[in-house]
Order: structure tokens, then C-alpha cells, then sequence
């Protein structure tokens, strides 16, 4: 069979149930370690019979709806790839402009990415800006190793700790210039307008949050006057619906605060951004 007519098969029945066509071009490409022309030159050769098998599980695997992402372990954020498997989230262009806010409000010192998952935005900031001293959390081991790996695969040098938010940051001893985190921050109730996708294959502990979605931030918060320094940027990614809760967690806590919700591209709130004053 040659590659066009697999294709062309896969995508219809992709389409059929309601997936994205895409993802297969995808599969292929990255199966066969091709760039985008490499698969337009290739199309009309013949597939031996080891590549379609392996094409015919991974389209299996597309069509009960698991992300290709995780069928070919890669993931592309600021144009470079990372390692991701179903023990950390697969990363969303929105979070991008997560991390080129904080980068707009910093320029040296050290930062701490809190919930690191796959380690994206820890590493991202670190190859970015390679002056901060950058260190990053989480609370799940397995996510803490595919960051280590992500890390050492982009030559990276970061300061992983495991450990529940700035917990392991504040038994260090360590004050920061920046603090940035992506964390999770959707509620119980949601979960019936989520995609069967995102609900089947990642992880829950990194997506829901209790106390409505707030309950990561609230603790965050809490922890913030033993950390930052004076004038410290804070930037966290969160829901399109979240921005005045999450702004008035912030005030009601630290009234002297100035607080900033920030819109993405596509005008949906997912930024909030504020400088830690120390209260006089």
C-alpha cells in the first residue's frame, strides 16, 4: 500500500468519528522521521509491511481518542520539542503567552516554576534567558522525570525539586525574582463540557483544583511572603472564566497588591500578572 492511500483511509475514518484529520500526517512524519516535504516527496512510495502495522496501532490508538501527542511522546512549545507521556499535560500554545509575560517583567535573578509537569515553561525560560538561575516543582515524581529528561535533551540547567507547590522552595531557604506557574485550575463540575480526549487520557491531578478551581492558587498565595523578593513579578496561567475570582483572591489576601488580568490571543482571560510589595 502506498503512504497517500493509507492516509488518505485513516484520516476519513478519523474525520468519521469526529477527530482531528491531522493527526495523522503527524504519526506518519514522525514514524518515518520526516519534515513536512520529506512526507509531500514521499507520499506515493510504497509502506513496508512493518510500517503499516505500526501506522495500523497508532491509528487504533487515535481512533479511542488518545492524542497523537502522546502516541509519538512529543510535544512542540516555543519551537522546540519536548518528551510527554500521560504523567504530565500536553502543552497549550495559550501558555506561550504565560511565559513571555513574565519574561517582559524580568530580566536577571532567580524564578521558580511551580507545577513544572513536563518542564516547559522552566526550561523554555531557562533557554530563552539563560542568565536566570531557574528551579521548578512538582508534585508527582513521574512528572519530575520527564522533566529531568526534557531538561538534559535541551541542555537546560534547572533546579528540579519534588515537593507541593513552594513547599520545597521555602524549606530551602531560597527568595525569588520571579515565580511562574500553570497550575491546576478547572473544578469537579466541569468535567461535562471537557473533551473526552483530555478527560480519558491526561492527568487529573494536573488539571482539576479544589474550592471551584481555585484551591492551587489559594495555597500558592499563602505561601507567597516567604519567598519573594520586593518587586518579584508573579505571572499564572489560569481558566478563561477565572479572572475576577482569581483577582479578588489576590486583593482580599494583599490588598496593596495591583493586580493585572491579562487576555490571551484569541481575547479570553488567561493571564494574571502583579509585583509583590512587601506590606509596610
Amino acid at each position: 500500500m502506498k503512504f497517500n492511500t493509507w492516509v488518505r483511509d485513516a484520516r476519513n475514518q478519523l474525520v468519521a468519528h469526529e477527530y482531528e484529520a491531522a493527526q495523522v500526517d503527524w504519526l506518519v512524519m514522525d514514524m518515518m522521521d520526516w519534515s513536512r516535504t520529506d512526507y509531500v516527496m514521499h507520499q506515493h512510495d510504497d509502506m513496508t509491511d512493518q510500517v503499516h502495522q505500526i501506522l495500523k496501532q497508532g491509528l487504533l490508538r487515535l481512533l479511542k481518542g488518545e492524542p497523537v501527542q502522546y502516541i509519538v511522546e512529543k510535544a512542540s512549545f516555543f519551537n522546540r520539542d519536548f518528551k510527554v507521556t500521560q504523567d504530565v499535560l500536553i502543552p497549550r500554545p495559550e501558555t506561550e503567552e504565560v511565559v513571555m509575560k513574565l519574561m517582559e517583567m524580568m530580566s536577571s535573578g532567580q524564578v521558580a516554576d511551580i507545577g513544572t509537569g513536563s518542564g516547559i515553561i522552566a526550561i523554555t525560560l531557562k533557554k530563552e534567558m539563560p542568565q536566570l538561575n531557574v528551579w521548578a516543582t512538582d508534585i508527582s515524581e513521574n512528572a519530575l522525570d520527564i522533566a529531568k529528561y526534557n531538561a538534559e535533551k535541551n541542555q537546560a540547567d534547572i533546579q528540579f525539586v519534588l515537593g507541593d507547590t513552594l513547599a520545597p522552595l521555602i524549606e530551602k531557604g531560597l527568595l525569588l525574582d520571579g515565580l511562574i506557574s500553570n497550575p491546576p485550575y478547572i473544578c469537579q463540575s466541569e468535567q461535562d463540557v471537557m473533551s473526552e480526549s483530555t478527560l480519558n487520557f491526561e492527568p487529573h491531578i494536573a488539571l482539576f483544583a479544589e474550592d471551584n478551581g481555585l484551591g492551587i492558587y489559594r495555597k500558592i498565595l499563602k505561601q507567597l511572603p516567604c519567598v519573594m523578593k520586593d518587586g518579584a513579578p508573579i505571572v499564572l496561567e489560569i481558566g478563561y472564566q477565572q479572572g475576577p475570582a482569581i483577582k479578588k483572591l489576590v486583593t482580599s489576601m494583599y490588598p496593596h497588591l495591583k493586580v493585572d488580568v491579562i487576555a490571551d490571543i484569541n481575547g479570553h482571560d488567561r493571564i494574571i500578572s502583579f509585583r509583590w510589595r512587601v506590606s509596610k
